[in-house]
């Protein structure tokens, strides 16, 4: 009986002290908290990385983005390289040849990464040719988008592919001139004017007029190209829009990998 009045006279005293509050587990307010997304050049990069390779090209962009643009990023080779293609892969071309050719300058004399940074850039030459856009004279609008057709059609699958993906981008974008974009190779229309693109060939240049968006009373969507002559009406429906710029899932796998 006296034991157990000892122990509990002992508790008592140790509540009453503040020991037994100084024995639990600190506040939550005492709980350092972990910053939400990567905080150095590195983490961006791995994440960006890891995505690539699980080919969630849409979620690895913005993280090799701020990779980049973050201290040391733009002269990391393995930054540029994988933000090249993964700009490849959503077909942002411009994107995709200015890494690639800086990443064939930051290789240096390292055997394997030059031998990566060659292979992607003639990939890239392979396929696609530069095209600059210049305002064509009378042209008044800061602002437009660009309407490519194909003077034939084109039988190979992939290129046809791509090509819709990249003329979907630029009528649905706006833009200022001059610009450079790039193409499959071929013979095309440009806000009506017709350009080729030949591989081999000096790449070439054309003065357009940029065509311009307005809406009327009755919220039709009117493309009226200034100066050009030719309009065109464009329907966007929003399911379209939905569609277009749906996300993918992002993966389960915690983002904890180790760059190689």
């Amino acid at each position: 009986m006296r034991t157990r009045l000892t122990r509990r006279s002992l508790a008592l005293r140790l509540a009453l002290s503040g020991t037994v509050g100084a024995l639990s587990l600190p506040p939550v307010a005492a709980v350092a908290q972990t910053p939400a997304g990567p905080q150095t050049m590195a983490e961006a990069r791995d994440q960006g990385v890891l995505y690539y390779r699980k080919k969630l090209f849409k979620q690895a962009m913005p993280l090799l983005d701020k990779a980049y643009t973050m201290p040391g990023g733009a002269q990391d080779f393995s930054v540029v390289y994988y933000r090249g293609r993964t700009a490849y892969k959503l077909l942002l071309l411009e994107k995709a040849f200015e890494m690639a050719s800086l990443a064939t300058t930051l290789a240096g004399d390292e055997r394997r990464r030059a031998a990566n940074a060659k292979e992607f850039q003639t990939e890239l030459d392979s396929l696609f040719g530069k095209l600059t856009l210049k305002a064509a004279e009378g042209e008044t609008n800061a602002k437009g988008r660009i309407f490519f057709e194909t003077k034939t059609g084109i039988i190979n699958r992939e290129k046809k592919q791509r090509f819709t993906a990249i003329q979907e981008r630029f009528k649905t974008t706006d833009i200022t001139l001059p610009t450079t974009v790039f193409l499959p190779y071929g013979e095309y229309l440009a806000n009506k004017v017709p350009v080729a693109i030949v591989q081999g060939e000096p790449p070439p240049e054309i003065e357009i007029f940029l065509q311009v968006q307005k809406e009327e009373e009755d919220n039709t969507l009117l493309w009226v190209g200034i100066g050009a002559g030719t309009a065109a009406a464009v329907g966007l429906g929003v399911g379209a829009w939905l569609l277009f710029g749906q996300e993918e899932p992002a993966p389960e796998t915690p983002l904890d990998f180790q760059f190689e």
